[in-house]
């Protein structure tokens, strides 16, 4: 799926399958794949909690690319990420070294946002209002989530780790 592919950046995959879509036959192979990945998680990289608040939401403009939740509306959303605008400033990962803007809450609902060498995968309402004061630091587990066994946060692998026994990952250092 071209979405999947990782082999150049999100939005000139999404601006190619927007002019051809892929027919339904060649993506069958890897339907079964994709349609098990997508009830697990709902969208790729976010907690199982939001996912099942949010069945059959994808984000995929690059200006709003994270799945959220509205709490008081009770609506799913795709957000942009609240680094990009906070108090006016436009917080950005210029370094190579460490690409990645990532953010969290505190206890307070202050926001803090500071640039990290590995991804993180969380959303505004899991960051503030599930999981305030968390922040998943391990890279084989970035994904911020909320166990319902256990009654707490946790950080999670990342569902591409794992699909039909294949971890996927991106070569293109820009995604």
């Amino acid at each position: 799926l071209v979405w999947l592919e990782c082999q150049s950046h999100p939005t000139e995959h999404l601006a190619r399958w927007r002019q051809s879509p892929p027919s339904f036959f060649a993506m069958a192979p890897s339907l079964g794949s994709l349609v098990a990945l997508l009830l697990a998680t709902g969208a790729v990289g976010s907690s199982t909690h939001l996912a099942t608040m949010c069945p059959g939401h994808a984000c995929l403009d690059p200006a709003f690319p994270i799945l959220d939740y509205h709490k008081s509306e009770r609506k799913c959303l795709c957000a942009k990420n609240p680094c990009w605008d906070s108090a006016g400033l436009a917080h950005s990962c210029p370094s190579p070294s460490f690409p990645y803007l990532r953010f969290s809450y505190d206890d307070k609902g202050r926001l803090s946002c500071d640039c990290s060498s590995k991804p993180f995968y969380s959303s505004v309402y899991m960051s503030l209002n599930v999981c305030p004061g968390h922040l998943c630091e391990d890279p084989e587990f970035p994904v911020l989530d909320y166990d319902h066994r256990e009654g707490g946060c946790i950080c999670r692998r990342h569902p591409c780790d794992e699909v039909d026994g294949v971890r996927h990952r991106c070569l293109d250092a820009r995604i």
